[in-house]
């Protein structure tokens, strides 16, 4: 079939399928085999395929903790879902797929490549296992131990790209600064293999607040720090991180004596999510200058938080993660709120992250699936 087609033809045609079709197609001929490991040896393929691959949102479940379900119980598995799809039942959009290991938590994704722990932020003297894991074509890079895995207090770590040297890397800085001590940094290139040490962050923060979001080639955290007039008043302010100059910077928070948790993209700017009492706002900033905007403002009950945002579609629709309640799909121009239901009545949804399906880590990577495991096979997880 391929002899027929010129080659930018199928080159066209092969970075618009879905990776597990793409892989497949090479059992069907010879030539169409051929031509298919040529593109998938080409970065230059992988990267042009993960550029055409559409936005989805990979949500991620554990199972409850009953007695029922006892011998499952913090087992993980993740569904992949289109936009569009949701708030429509999860069991009938997708296949789950297990995580690799039982206490894998993610911390979020780059370029179609999420970035897994065992025991990282807030971890004490965890073992802290750092992957990385294509769940497209179930694929998993375990990294070096990190120098900083039984540092007091544990480290908060962080996945990105490089657009200069045309790699990803993943950031590893303590949770908890420290005025006296001065702790090191470090960071992962996929390319070397290895962990480097970098200067640390100045002036010293006191405490990791966010997880950490990537945009535009920089890294980005809410940490605490002391106010330089006292050392009992602690400020909060974004952290940077450029993953090309590995230069740390520092952004303002648009409400600083407001809570402020987590990080967000939205519109292809930073935004952040800022909460007083029962108010929690949507603050996007502006791409000319450092001003901040607010896109949207939420009641929620008491004991109720925002806790983290993603954007669904150009409309403005929006996924939210309340904590204590519910995950909602919310439109803004009408304040609508739609409940997006648990997969089943044996898990719980617990987070979300923006995706896209990707060739990225086939080639030096591990296969990791695994059976189908007893819970998922289950009624009630049909």
């Amino acid at each position: 079939m391929s002899d027929n087609l010129c080659e930018e033809l199928m080159v066209e045609i092969l970075t618009r399928l879905p990776p597990k079709s793409l892989l497949r197609f090479r059992s069907v001929s010879k030539s169409l085999c051929s031509c298919i490991d040529t593109c998938i040896n080409s970065p230059d393929f992988i990267r042009m395929h993960t550029c055409r691959s559409p936005q989805r949102i990979l949500l991620t479940h554990r199972v409850k903790r009953t007695l029922k379900y006892k011998r499952y119980r913090n087992a993980a598995f993740c569904t992949l879902h289109a936009k569009e799809q949701l708030p429509l039942p999860l069991s009938l959009c997708t296949t789950p797929v297990v995580l690799p290991r039982r206490k894998a938590t993610p911390h979020g994704s780059c370029n179609g490549i999420l970035l897994l722990s065992d025991a990282v932020y807030g971890c004490g003297n965890g073992n802290g296992v750092i992957s990385l894991w294509n769940p497209s074509i179930m694929r998993q890079l375990t990294l070096p131990d990190c120098p900083l895995r039984r540092c007091s207090g544990g480290m908060a770590i962080g996945l990105g790209f490089d657009p200069i040297t045309d790699d990803n890397k993943v950031v590893s800085i303590p949770a908890y600064g420290n005025t006296r001590i001065l702790k090191s940094s470090f960071v992962y290139a996929m390319k070397t293999g290895a962990w480097h040490p970098i200067d640390s962050p100045m002036p010293l923060y006191f405490k990791v607040l966010s997880r950490a979001r990537y945009l535009n080639g920089v890294l980005h955290w809410v940490v605490e720090r002391y106010s330089t007039d006292s050392n009992y008043i602690k400020l909060g302010y974004i952290m940077t991180f450029d993953l090309s100059s590995h230069v740390f910077g520092m952004l303002d928070l648009p409400k600083p004596g407001w809570k402020t948790q987590e990080l967000a993209t939205i519109q292809g700017s930073l935004a952040v999510i800022s909460s007083v009492s029962n108010d929690s706002w949507i603050w996007v900033r502006g791409e000319t200058n450092d001003s901040w905007s607010v896109v949207s403002k939420l009641k929620t009950e008491d004991g109720a938080e925002l806790r983290k945002v993603l954007e669904l579609t150009n409309n403005g629709d929006l996924l939210l993660d309340v904590l204590l309640k519910k995950f909602y799909v919310y439109t803004p121009k009408t304040g609508a709120l739609s409940t997006l239901a648990d997969f089943n009545d044996a898990s719980s949804l617990v987070d979300m992250d923006a995706y896209v399906e990707t060739l990225q880590l086939f080639h030096i990577g591990t296969a990791c699936e695994k059976a189908t495991p007893l819970f998922l096979q289950t009624s009630s997880f049909k």
